[in-house]
């Protein structure tokens, strides 16, 4: 035992010697979550944001009103409008540095409202696809709507087109059209109502098939993937360093003695649990601020860490003893640390990524505890759920403790 604290304090001081090598399976990870949550937004969808430019020639109540609908709703969230004269929307585009231009013609409102021909002008930047389509299917949806009023309202339009020129209108004229415009409404009413769409009772959702997670921010469902990131990366270090003490003939020396091989063995891995520790709590941490997590749930979160932590640096020891060199063990593992990633859900969350990916990564051990781990953390299911879970990766621990123990001689004098 007092050979085994020896070699766990000892990792301990050189991995805290090596401060750049404890920061990367830190930084890594909190960036990389960062930087998908900035990305994709507080709702894990892209949120494109462009620049309308909107050149207004007639400068009337009716364009003001078609102006608008890029200033309204979802539209507001996705264009910066800015006027601009047409010398300078021309230069900006020829930049490319907006997205749309928006050019009404002078007399826009008056060519409407006398039903005559009036053209609206839309320049998309060739260099962007999805904003130019939006802009430009709000137009036409407008255009579609303002042609559909000018058949309904064609007298009121015209009358209402000779009270903004400034033409005399009677008072009795002025209650015509009130009272045209009130039975093309009720004419409508009848054609519309009832609905035409036949209702169907639907079967209530209950609360078990309700998302209980859905307006949850996108870096909610990214938190468990970046503390599983931080663990593959720990855990490769953690068990290429076998290959640093052999190195420097440790490991041979303790051929000799003879239960040295499996004190040095628990030695390093309880060094491992201390990493997986201080990774857990340091994450642990800014999901306390960014999330408002309680302090239980750390906690758990904490003990989890150290059995996942466990089963991925058992896993990376394994494969690691049974290279013949330590650039031979580097490789393979840092070739096998981006596929875990990818697959296990660390890089997208499990909810966000195809079916085929999710029926190989499940089934991967970092996948497996981290799809497990999600069903407490983000469905919300009692912590009972994570009891099989911990009996699998206590037996995978138990079992690959043997197998590496197995291995050590031959790794040691080879």
């Amino acid at each position: 035992m007092s050979f085994t604290k020896t070699v766990a304090s000892n990792s301990i001081k050189k991995l805290f010697s090596e401060k750049w090598a404890l920061l990367m399976f830190l930084v890594i990870p909190i960036m990389m979550g960062g930087l998908f949550s900035l990305i994709s937004g507080s709702s894990g969808q892209p949120k494109p944001v462009g620049t309308l430019l909107i050149t207004d020639n007639d400068d009337s109540i009716l364009s003001s009103l078609l102006v608008g609908g890029f200033g309204q709703g979802p539209m507001a969230e996705m264009f910066i409008s800015k006027n601009v004269t047409t010398s300078d929307g021309q230069l900006i585009m020829d930049e490319g540095e907006a997205s749309v231009w928006l050019v009404i013609e002078k007399g826009f409102a008056l060519n409407y409202l006398d039903k005559k021909p009036t053209n609206i002008k839309l320049v998309k930047n060739p260099s962007q696809n999805i904003l130019p389509q939006i802009a430009e299917t709000a137009v036409n949806l407008m255009a579609d709507g303002g042609h559909y009023i000018q058949l309904l309202f064609a007298d009121e339009l015209q009358q209402f087109n000779n009270l903004i020129s400034g033409n005399n209108v009677s008072d009795a004229q002025m209650a015509l059209m009130s009272v045209q415009i009130k039975r093309t409404i009720d004419n409508l009413e009848g054609q519309l109502f009832p609905p035409q769409i036949k209702a169907v009772k639907q079967k209530p959702v209950t609360d078990s098939e309700t998302p209980k997670s859905s307006n949850k921010p996108f870096i909610f469902y990214m938190f468990p993937g970046i503390l599983f990131m931080s663990l593959l990366f720990s855990s490769q270090g953690m068990a290429l360093e076998f290959w640093s003490d052999k190195t420097q003939g440790i490991s041979r020396r303790l051929i000799a003695s003879p239960s040295g091989l499996s004190s040095y063995l628990n030695g390093k891995l309880i060094a491992s649990v201390f990493v997986f520790v201080l990774i857990a709590a340091v994450i642990g941490t800014l999901g306390l601020m960014l999330l408002k997590l309680p302090i239980s749930q750390i906690l758990i979160i904490i003990m989890w860490l150290m059995l996942s932590g466990m089963v991925l640096v058992s896993m990376m020891l394994f494969v690691s003893l049974l290279m013949p060199s330590q650039k031979s063990a580097s490789v393979v593992t840092s070739a096998m640390v981006f596929p875990l990633m990818m697959l296990g859900g660390s890089f997208f969350p499990f909810e966000a990524m195809p079916k085929w990916m999710v029926a190989i990564g499940q089934y991967l051990p970092n996948g497996y505890m981290l799809q497990s781990f999600n069903q407490w953390f983000v469905n919300d299911n009692p912590l009972e759920i994570l009891f099989v879970p911990a009996i699998v990766a206590l037996v995978f621990i138990v079992v690959f403790w043997f197998v590496n123990r197995s291995l050590l001689p031959k790794f040691a004098r080879s």
